[in-house]
């Protein structure tokens, strides 16, 4: 069947209006005012033949892949990685700088000799890592500037994607709404040659005309498919430019509240603890007497105790068994009532696939009639 490439019949032309606006124009993205450019998309069926066919609405397949295949390179870029793996090295890198643990390194023979000892060096050792801390902080913050400029150019590239998927998702609408109308004027023209009086001729045109119709709607599907895939790639190129952006954002947090925060109250710890060492070096030997003296007594008491419960406490605890017993109580109810809900799914699964027989016995059926 060839259509003609100037304007169509008046009545052909309402014809063709009436069977667009009766296609399932939301489900393709489609609104009747595209009726003009699904009879664009038409004239590429115009002269109906195997090439024709085989390349219908080729090119926005190949753009849509194009797409896709710049998404999912995207997805993998390392940058996402590497800013993620930085900004934990600068929590790392943070968490070693820790007042305790530097202080209380010296550990040196003889009580009085180590503590003198201690305080001595712990200014100095304090200040040797505040300062190499700093500075791998500050040079892990250069590293991270440069992959954070990269992740904000990569959403406005996003933003350009996003339309170009959107108008591909139209297009693809559009190029399979226009194959719909075709099918059906295919479909027409069989069935006016099958009501014919058949000869060879009339014989190889309908199986030719079946030929191209099967094709045609081979490829109708999947435009359809790839107009899906499209529409799946929408929520996934926000869902890259959000994390990218959330990255930003934590970027610039750590950068401009979360690091001064640490430098001022890491500087301010170091003044504090010259001041607790004065104080704590006059009072740690009668502390560690009394001390000593208190967690003897204490765990003089706490032996005591700990025996007499130990002696008094019987083999197996009240609770023990009441806990044993419910835990078999539940698991009898439980197992029956897992062998009761089967019996149901099963029962259940029975009903559903004599309807699925049903169903696909009067698919066939349907179709042998429809072919016939």
């Amino acid at each position: 069947m060839s259509d003609q490439k100037q304007n169509l019949p008046v009545e052909q032309s309402m014809e063709l209006q009436q069977r667009f606006e009766q296609l399932s124009l939301r489900e393709m993205g489609l609104q009747e005012t595209d009726y003009a450019d699904v009879m664009t998309a038409r004239k590429e069926l115009a002269d109906m033949n195997p090439t024709a066919v085989a390349e219908y609405g080729k090119g926005i397949a190949t753009r849509t892949s194009v797409y896709t295949d710049e998404l999912l390179g995207m997805v993998k870029n390392k940058d996402l990685d590497a800013t993620g793996q930085k900004l934990n090295e600068v929590v790392q890198v943070a968490q070693q700088l820790n007042t305790s643990s530097i202080l209380n390194k010296s550990k040196n023979s003889g009580f009085l000799g180590g503590l003198l000892n201690k305080f001595k060096g712990a200014k100095q050792s304090f200040d040797q890592n505040f300062n190499s801390t700093k500075e791998q902080i500050d040079t892990l913050v250069k590293e991270i500037e440069s992959s954070q400029n990269g992740l904000k150019t990569r959403v406005g590239t996003l933003d350009k994607m996003f339309d170009g998927v959107q108008d591909e998702y139209k297009q693809l609408g559009i190029y399979a709404a226009a194959g719909k109308l075709k099918q059906q004027e295919i479909q027409q023209e069989i069935t006016a040659l099958t009501a014919q009086e058949q000869d060879q001729q009339t014989g190889q045109k309908i199986y030719d005309l079946n030929h191209l119709a099967n094709n045609l709607e081979k490829r109708v599907s999947d435009l359809l498919i790839l107009q899906q895939s499209a529409m799946q790639t929408l929520p996934m190129i926000r869902i890259i430019q959000s994390n990218n952006l959330m990255l930003v954002d934590k970027f610039y947090a750590i950068k401009n509240i979360t690091l001064p925060a640490w430098k001022n109250q890491i500087s301010l710890a170091i003044s504090l603890q010259e001041q607790k060492n004065s104080v704590q070096l006059a009072n740690t030997i009668d502390d560690a007497t009394n001390e000593l003296l208190k967690r003897n007594a204490d765990l003089l008491h706490q032996n005591s105790v700990d025996t007499a419960r130990a002696n008094q406490r019987s083999v197996i605890d009240i609770e023990t068994l009441e806990h044993v017993q419910n835990s078999l109580i539940k698991t009898v109810n439980d197992v029956i009532q897992i062998q009761k809900e089967g019996m149901q799914k099963r029962d259940e699964a029975t009903v559903r696939i004599k309807a699925l027989q049903g169903n696909l016995q009067q698919l066939v059926l349907d179709n042998v009639s429809g072919k016939s």
